[in-house]
């Protein structure tokens, strides 16, 4: 067979996996994990980047100050992992009370580790079985799996907004990896 068609052959067989991929995302309990455990660092990373008076930083009118966004990083995967799990949002313990973290780097710091070790415990009770069965989340029908790859979407680009809160502030941003 010509290289041309070998090629073309490939570029169909590939096309004609898309819809199944979709169904069936290849997504794992322990590569979710993992990429929890990556937020987790990277968020702490952060808050230590940022000096103890860019907490209440905001660099407009209208958006989170910089507090508040990493609170809104690091809680979101509790969220997103609680209501890809159980179905609703209730039932996520109290991380820390947001009148003291979000004013105290320290209890900001121990607030965003606590929401990353409670969506990496919640993620170890699913198993891969579990991330195919179809549930409804945000109002859409899909696999676990799917809803899950929220985490992988949700924070880095939350987390990233931050970047120009810091460089306003004169503070280099951490560097960031997705591994």
């Amino acid at each position: 067979m010509r290289p041309t068609r070998i090629l073309a052959a490939l570029a169909l067989s590939s096309i004609a996996l898309v819809p199944l991929l979709a169904q069936h995302p290849m997504v794992s309990q322990a590569g979710l994990i993992a990429v929890v455990e990556n937020h987790k660092g990277a968020v702490l990373r952060y808050i230590d980047a940022a000096p103890d008076s860019m907490l209440g930083f905001r660099p407009t009118k209208g958006v989170r100050n910089y507090a508040e966004q990493i609170e809104h990083a690091a809680g979101s995967d509790a969220f997103i992992v609680q209501l890809a799990i159980t179905g609703s949002s209730k039932g996520i313990p109290p991380m820390g009370d947001s009148a003291v973290y979000l004013h105290n780097k320290a209890a900001l710091k121990k607030y965003a580790a606590a929401a990353m070790d409670y969506t990496i415990a919640r993620l170890k009770t699913v198993t891969d079985a579990q991330l195919l069965e179809v549930i409804k989340s945000q109002g859409k029908t899909m696999p676990r799996a799917r809803a899950l790859m929220e985490l992988l979407d949700h924070f880095p680009w939350t987390l990233g907004q931050v970047v120009p809160y810091l460089r306003l502030n004169g503070v280099t941003p951490p560097e960031y990896s997705p591994f």
